[in-house]
C-alpha cells in the first residue's frame, strides 16, 4: 500500500536568507496547480525555494517561487539539489 504525499507539507525556504517560509494552508496546492505541477509526482525530497520572503524584503507580498528535488549522493549520501534548468 503506497502513501499520497500531501503537497501542503513541502518544505519552505527562503533561497536569499535560507529562513523557513510559512504561509496560509492551501497555498502550495493553490501554487502547484498555477504552475501544472502534479502533486502526485512529488514526496517528501521536494521543497519550495522562495526567492526572497517577508523577513528579507519587508514591504513585499509576492515571490517567485520553484520546487527542487533532493537527490542523495552516491558516494557519501549528503543531500544536495538537483540541478534545476
Amino acid at each position: 500500500m503506497s502513501r499520497k504525499f500531501d503537497p501542503e507539507l513541502l518544505y519552505v525556504e527562503c533561497h536569499q536568507c535560507g529562513q523557513p517560509v510559512l504561509w496560509k494552508r492551501g497555498l502550495t496546492t493553490k501554487l502547484l496547480k498555477l504552475a501544472k505541477i502534479d502533486p502526485a509526482t512529488l514526496d517528501e525530497r521536494c521543497v519550495i525555494l522562495s526567492e526572497g520572503c517577508p523577513n528579507c524584503v519587508p514591504g513585499e507580498t509576492s515571490f517567485t517561487t520553484q520546487v527542487i528535488r533532493l537527490n542523495r549522493e552516491k558516494d557519501d549520501h549528503k543531500f544536495m539539489p538537483a540541478e534545476v534548468n
